[in-house]
């Protein structure tokens, strides 16, 4: 018997984790595409966009977190090959 807990059980809700996923999805698509126009045009990043993207990088940690304790091993009744 595992010992580990059941991370799935911080957000139960099917439709709150796609919120999440969803919210974390856009914000980090703003975040870079606005990093990559002022790269493009050869401008230095604003101090608060290179802030963002530490965030940006930094909240990926426990969102994949969730992500992977949500996600099938492929060893339940569900999992076809």
């Amino acid at each position: 018997m595992s010992t580990t807990p059941d991370l799935g059980a911080i957000v139960t809700s099917t439709s709150a984790r796609k919120a999440i996923y969803a919210t974390y999805g856009i914000c980090a698509f703003i975040v870079g595409g606005t990093a990559a126009y002022f790269l493009g045009i050869g401008a230095a990043l604003p101090e608060i966009l290179v802030g963002a993207q530490a965030v940006v990088a930094y909240t990926g940690i426990a969102v994949g977190g969730l992500a992977l304790a949500n996600t099938s091993n492929g060893s339940g009744p569900d999992h076809r090959a």
